[in-house]
């Protein structure tokens, strides 16, 4: 949705780190295969092996978008690297081979499976979500159902910085804690 919006993809850290990417019509069809075959008790793994770098994610993305990323002038103008998430796992590689034995496999391509992905964001993204741009931030901040980007949340002042005379409603973030714990437990 970030190209849709012709903003930069946010890119954590070096890009370096990998993962095994399942298209989700596979993963259906993955559940409906241990539902069908599987061993009731058993963990079965649902898995690819299409590793791939978030950074090659990027150019994969701005392919599908036709958007030149050749020079690093190109590159720069719609990437944006940001600090890396707190203990970013460098790879994720799940071994699918217990529920490969099932007789399952992916069907669909990383590069067909992400066609279709963002062939359904272009379609129906912006209205099946509704407005999320703060969720598309590099570090958005969720409590209860405020969302703030990182940095609203850190300008939010304390109770103390408030004082008494305030009579307002203004978020702080001892309130947003003080709400939370009166919220009924589902």
């Amino acid at each position: 949705m970030l190209l849709q919006r012709r903003s930069k993809l946010l890119l954590h850290g070096d890009g370096t780190p990998t993962r095994r990417y399942v298209y989700a019509g596979d993963i259906v069809d993955a559940l409906d295969t241990i539902l069908h075959k599987g061993t009731i008790g058993q963990i079965y793994n649902i898995a690819s092996k299409d590793e791939i770098s978030n950074t090659d994610i990027c150019h994969k993305l701005l392919d599908i978008f036709e958007i030149p990323h050749t020079t690093e002038a190109e590159w720069n103008k719609w990437v944006q690297h940001t600090e890396d998430r707190p203990f970013n796992d460098q790879r994720y590689a799940t071994d699918g081979s217990k529920l490969a034995s099932l007789g399952w496999q992916p069907k669909t391509s990383f590069a067909e499976g992400l066609k279709r992905t963002v062939d359904w964001y272009r379609e129906f993204g912006e209205v099946w979500w509704g407005d999320i741009s703060r969720i598309l931030t590099s570090f958005p901040v969720i409590e209860g159902t405020e969302i703030w980007t990182k940095e609203e949340y850190e300008v939010l002042p304390s109770d103390e910085e408030l004082g008494s005379e305030n009579n307002g409603t203004v978020w702080t973030k001892k309130a947003l804690d003080s709400d939370r714990e009166d919220m009924p437990l589902a």
